[in-house]
């Protein structure tokens, strides 16, 4: 019942009868069901009271809402200052607080956060310790994880308390929250109990949405203070911090837990001494207060050996050891959409990736250059309602790595595609490359993908950014079918290159 409940969430007042069933609680009036709460939580574009309606007609037992309410409302009404920390505080109730039975880790920064996220479960899980996760892409246990469907990195206050609930009921003893920054802002983990905290790196993003970068920067410290909220579990509490990126301070003095440093500088605490590199992977020393060892894994790149001192740091707060690092570098192949490789057996190299932010971007094709014997084509676009300052500093880092480039969309939501491939095409001449010659503009992002694949060598690389795994593309509202794996496979199998799928 509602009214067994309702003492756990911060009310302003009440009216109605509230000894009425609870048996779900949503913000979108599309997915009410009978019996259900709805929270008529502010948006950027609309408000959540216009639809109270909508929702008691579609079942809803109760509305939850800030003032003031709609008039004569046939249904209890429960007014808070927040309503989106009451959805968050309603959720955790609804399934009787799953974060405070198991061990939570919460990952954020702009840039690694998936892949982090994947690795810790990983490290875990070959340390015994059951691990479940929610990241971009996935959610779930470990052997059996499912598409994240909910077209947020980290998905709205219900579905992590479900999906802690049934993590919990499954025997998880750790879970894996990847966390964004807007998640943060709009109190989607407000009511998670976290154990680990752990900052990647800060790079201008979102900043159409959060204004400046010091607001962005103290989204994320908002993971850090939440570290000092909630009941006391047998692990503690930690926050892991990257000390090669000059952020990672304003994540320390959010919260009163001890904290542990890594990186590849050699006054971190978790530290790295890369041994060798190479497209199939790296080998590196790590240096952690329990001991040293030597890692190989499957994953390229400098900015991959960053997120396995990250997770290894937040893996060790709950007893893995170097042995399971080991283990699991040597087992873990890949996070899909990560430099994931499209082999049909043609005589250049496919990968599709998420970089999608001008750090990530960098990186990627820094580690394509260094081993790309041929031609980097560089294929990639700037997602809708970004930064539009980053669209110069994408256009830099093709510009700096690549040989040539095609200019194509990248989830616009509702901006017009032509306009942000323009921008970036600006940029790119003001840095001296010439369209037609080394730069093209192509918005439909199929045929962007085939033109790329299409003018590919022998001993070319072409990269197929921005996107990786995802299956659709939002354009004016609306969700388009669209893998970019799928494609790069259609188009070579065009070209009639011999078939041999890796």
């Amino acid at each position: 019942m509602l009214v067994d409940v309702i003492h756990q969430i911060q009310v302003i007042s009440t009216s109605g009868d509230l000894a009425v069933p609870f048996a779900g609680v949503t913000a979108d009036s599309r997915d009410v069901g009978k019996d259900d709460v709805f929270v008529a939580c502010p948006g950027q574009r609309a408000d959540g009271r216009d639809f109270i309606r909508d929702a008691i007609a579609a079942g809803a037992a109760a509305v939850v809402c800030e003032p003031p309410p709609p008039d004569d409302l046939p249904a209890p009404v429960i007014l808070v200052e927040d309503a989106r920390v009451a959805l968050a505080e309603l959720a955790s109730a609804l399934h009787d607080h799953p974060s405070r039975r198991i061990g939570l880790v919460g990952i954020t920064g702009t840039d690694g956060k998936t892949t982090t996220t994947h690795l810790v479960a990983a490290i875990l899980n070959e340390a015994g310790i059951r691990a479940g996760l929610i990241s971009t892409i996935a959610v779930g246990v470990s052997g059996s994880l499912e598409r994240n469907r909910s077209l947020h990195t980290t998905p709205p206050a219900p579905i992590i308390q479900e999906q802690l609930a049934r993590m919990s009921g499954e025997g998880v003893q750790v879970a894996v929250l990847e966390v964004s920054s807007h998640a943060l802002v709009t109190a989607r983990v407000h009511g998670c109990v976290f154990d680990c905290a752990v900052f990647t790196n800060l790079d201008p993003e979102h900043l159409d949405f959060h204004g400046t970068l010091l607001n962005y920067r103290a989204a994320k410290a908002k993971l850090f203070a939440q570290l000092d909220r909630g009941p006391a579990k047998p692990w503690g509490r930690l926050a892991v911090v990257n000390r090669d990126d000059p952020n990672s301070s304003a994540m320390r003095s959010a919260s009163s837990a001890p904290c542990i440093e890594y990186g590849l500088s050699s006054q971190a605490a978790i530290r790295a001494e890369i041994i060798s590199y190479g497209l199939d992977g790296t080998t590196f020393r790590l240096i952690t207060p329990d001991g040293d060892g030597e890692i190989r894994t499957r994953l390229p790149g400098r900015h991959n050996v960053l997120n396995w001192l990250a997770a290894t740091a937040a893996s060790r707060h709950f007893g893995a050891t170097i042995d399971d690092v080991r283990r699991a570098a040597a087992e873990f192949s890949s996070v899909p959409g990560r430099l994931e490789s499209i082999d049909q057996g043609q005589p250049f190299k496919v990968y599709v990736d998420f970089a999608h932010t001008p750090q990530a971007l960098a990186a990627t094709t820094d580690v394509l250059r260094r081993y790309s014997w041929g031609r980097l084509i560089v294929l990639f676009g700037q997602a809708g309602h970004r930064d539009r300052a980053n669209r110069r500093r994408m256009a830099n880092a093709v510009v700096e790595r690549a040989d040539l480039a095609i200019i194509t969309s990248d989830d616009p939501y509702d901006e017009d595609p032509q306009e942000i491939v323009d921008d970036l095409a600006r940029w790119m001449r003001q840095a001296g490359w010439r369209e037609g010659r080394q730069f093209w503009r192509i918005v439909d992002r199929e045929k962007a993908i085939h033109f790329a694949i299409e003018m590919a060598e022998a001993g070319d690389c072409v990269l197929l950014a921005g996107r990786g795994p995802e299956d659709e593309t939002v354009i004016a509202g609306e969700r388009v079918p669209l893998v970019d794996g799928d494609v790069a496979r259609a188009a070579l199998a065009r070209r009639g290159e011999p078939s041999r799928r890796s």
